[in-house]
C-alpha cells in the first residue's frame, strides 16, 4: 500500500505544480497563453487520473501470477502489432502511396501502441488466461 500512497502523493503534487505553473504563465506572461492552457489541462488530467486510480486501488492492487502473465503477453502482442504497423507505414511512405510527417507517424504509433496494449490485456483477462 505504501507504493500506492507514494504514487498518489506524487500524482497530486505534479498535477498541482502543472496547474500553478500554467496559472503563473497566464498572470505574468500573457504571450504564453496557449502553453499555459496546455499546462493547466495536463495538471487537471493528472489530478483526475490519480484520483481515479487511487479510488480504484484503495483496497490494494490485485496482482498474482495470472495477471502478471496476462499483462506481459498483452504487452508483447502489442509490441509485435506496433512493429508491423511501423513497417507498413515505412513501406507506404517509401512506395510514395502516402507521405507522412514525423508528427503523424508518432501520433499513429502512439494510438496503436496504447490501443493494442489495453486491447490485448482486456481480451486476455476476459479469456481467463494465456496458453
Amino acid at each position: 500500500m505504501e507504493k500506492l500512497e507514494k504514487y498518489v502523493r506524487a500524482g497530486y503534487s505534479l498535477g498541482i505544480v502543472f496547474i500553478l505553473t500554467g496559472v503563473a504563465l497566464v498572470v505574468f506572461a500573457e504571450e504564453y497563453m496557449k502553453g499555459a492552457i496546455t499546462l493547466i489541462n495536463i495538471g487537471s488530467v493528472l489530478l483526475f487520473v490519480t484520483f481515479l486510480r487511487a479510488r480504484r486501488h484503495r483496497k490494494g492492487l490485485v496482482k498474482d501470477e495470472r495477471t502478471v502473465r496476462i499483462g506481459s503477453y498483452g504487452l508483447s502482442y502489442s509490441w509485435f502489432v506496433s512493429f508491423i504497423v511501423l513497417n507498413l507505414l515505412f513501406w507506404i511512405d517509401n512506395l510514395s502511396l502516402l507521405k507522412f510527417t514525423v508528427p503523424q507517424v508518432i501520433g499513429i504509433m502512439f494510438i496503436v501502441m496504447i490501443a493494442t496494449a489495453k486491447g490485448f490485456q482486456w481480451y486476455l483477462l476476459r479469456k481467463g488466461d494465456v496458453e
